[in-house]
Formats: structure tokens, sequence, C-alpha cells
């Protein structure tokens, strides 16, 4: 059960580096849920950009997307949560040439930085020394993710939808989000994690950053305001977000119409000309936003 714990810990929380690292988009258009019709579709459809890791001590989880779940029959989030491999995240979550290890590439003082950061991590604790074995960009989302237990939307969602029975499915699989991933090299993710670590931010404070900018619902700005301009493998942009935009739209358009769904998948994958929204207007659909607010805790 711990193994499968923390294996789920990486799937949430790998959009957390995505996001802090990723290129500015111009401001086009703002909001988190839509509603998707058009083509003589007979039944309704939702599409919410969620987040995966949530201050809760600042702000409730907000109640428009979980209110959707009374109107569909049908959840596809980018993993079904439910049908993960272990032995297959296990196999894609390490690094095979020793001479790459994370504690061989970093230089020492930023592997002085790391090592406490790890050592507050009780996953990275279970791992021991096999954790600097860890793909870099893993190994920082984990450190990201502190105890495991900082909540996901994405989760809450799944959990709300398995206990109203909805039928539930994923857009993509774990070895597409691996092989993504390893499109950008180990070295180069190396790289982004000496940057990380230099930005001296507790994971702490990075969380109530993130969520304070993921309420703004500003989808076109959101990577722009959390990379700060930090540069990035070339490779990045394309097969972590453009290319798998075209896939998950791509495969929303078959399951459109059919019966009452509602899509869920990282808010940095709606904005921007090659995000998710254009695409299904590029394919004939209307989009329309449904504006909410995020109420903040007292």
């Amino acid at each position: 059960m711990k193994i499968y714990i923390c294996l789920k810990t990486i799937v949430i929380c790998i959009v957390l580096i995505i996001t802090g690292f990723t290129s500015s988009f111009a401001q086009q258009k703002k909001g988190l849920l839509w509603e998707i019709s058009g083509k003589g579709m007979s039944h309704p459809a939702y599409l919410y950009g969620t987040i995966h890791m949530y201050d809760t001590s600042a702000y409730r989880l907000p109640a428009a997307p979980f209110a959707i779940l009374d109107k569909v029959k049908k959840v596809f989030f980018e993993l079904d949560f439910g049908h993960i491999d272990a032995a297959e995240m296990m196999n894609a979550m390490y690094i095979t040439d020793s001479t790459q290890f994370i504690d061989k590439l970093l230089d020492a003082p930023s592997l002085a930085k790391l090592k406490p950061l790890m050592a507050a991590s009780p996953i990275l604790q279970m791992l021991g020394d096999k954790a600097y074995a860890i793909k870099p960009i893993l190994l920082w989302s984990i450190i990201a993710g502190g105890d495991g237990k900082t909540p996901s939307i994405d989760m809450e969602l799944y959990k709300a939808a398995i206990a109203k029975k909805d039928a539930v499915g994923g857009l993509e699989t774990v070895k597409e989000e691996m092989d993504a991933l390893n499109t950008i090299s180990i070295p180069a993710q190396v790289q982004m994690l000496k940057d990380a670590i230099l930005k001296d931010i507790s994971p702490k404070e990075s969380l109530a950053r993130l969520t304070a900018v993921y309420t703004k619902q500003d989808i076109e700005n959101l990577m722009e305001d959390l990379s700060e301009g930090a540069m990035v493998d070339a490779n990045f942009n394309e097969y972590l977000l453009v290319k798998r935009n075209i896939v998950m739209a791509d495969r929303i358009t078959p399951l459109l119409g059919k019966e009452p769904v509602l899509f869920c998948m990282g808010a940095m994958h709606l904005g921007d000309k090659t995000g998710v929204i254009a695409l299904l207007e590029k394919k004939g659909y209307t989009l329309k936003n449904i504006p909410f607010n995020f109420e903040k805790n007292d």
C-alpha cells in the first residue's frame, strides 16, 4: 500500500514541476470550467481544468466542478487513477544509467541543498539512497508533494465520482505520460532540478503560490505566472504540453454526445492556441465558460 501511495503521489505531482517551468502565452481566455456543445450533440459535456496539488488551508475546494458530477454519467481524467499499473510506474520512474544518477550529476552545493529537502519527505526516506536514481522531475514532484497528503482536486473529484457511482476513465496511459517525460534528457532534468533548488522556496510556499495563481483562473497566463522566465529543454513544451493536448482533444471528440460526460485535466492544458479548448473549437465545437469563484477559508 505504501508503494501504491508513493506511485499515486508521483502521478498527481508531475504537473507541479511542469507548470513551474513553462513558457508564457498571450492572454485570451479566462476560466476553468467550460461547457462543450455543438455539432448535434444530444448530451451535455463539460471540461474542467484541475490542479494536482491544492492548498485547502487557504481556499475551500471549488463547489462548481463537484456540482457537475450530478449532471454527468461518466468522468474522464488524464489517467484513470483506479487502474494504474504499479509495476509499470516503478519501471518508468528510475534512471537506468547509473552514471546519470542525480548525486552523480548534481554539483556539490546544490546536492547539499537537496539532501534536507529529501530528508523531509516520508516517501523519499522510504526509498533511501535509491531516491537518487529517480528521474529528477519526478524527484522534485515528490518533494513538492510534502508528506503526500496534500489535497488534489483531481483526486477529490475522482473520489466523489466513485462515490456517486459514475463511470470513470482516463484519456492517457501511464506509459504515454512517461514517454513524454523521457523526451527530456536526464542532464536537462538535473538542470531544472538545480534551478528549482536554487529558488529556495519551501514546498509550503510553493503550494501557496501555486494555489493563489490557480484560483485566478487565468488559463492563458497560468504558466507565465509560475515560470518566472525559466529556460527549459526545447522538447519540454512540445512533448509535455502540445502533443499531449492534441492526443487528448482527439480522444475527447468521439466521446462527445454519447452520454453526459465531464473531462478533467490539468489547467495548463486548456489555454493558448495549442490548448484543448482551441483544438476542440477548431473541430467545430462551441465552448462556453461557466463562471464561478473560489472561496477563501475564514
